[in-house]
């Protein structure tokens, strides 16, 4: 039981550490966007694969918890 809780945190700060990530990129993105208007699309574009990316990663990390525990 210890070794599961322990795999679990383990993912869990794997988790927490990519939507950290992520959101530093995004707020980056957020001010390349104010400063540069030429570059506005390709910084949206960008920060929608940051996202697609995140939720990905995050159902990669939730489906191994699930695995976990069954």
């Amino acid at each position: 039981m210890k070794n599961i809780i322990e795999t679990i945190d383990r993912k869990l700060d794997h988790l927490m550490w990519a939507l950290i990530i992520n959101g530093i990129i995004l707020v980056l993105l957020a001010v390349l966007i104010v400063t540069y208007e030429l570059l506005l699309q390709i910084i949206v574009a960008v920060a929608i694969l940051v996202v697609a990316y995140s939720f990905f990663y995050g159902s990669y990390k939730i489906y191994g918890i699930k695995k976990l525990i069954k």
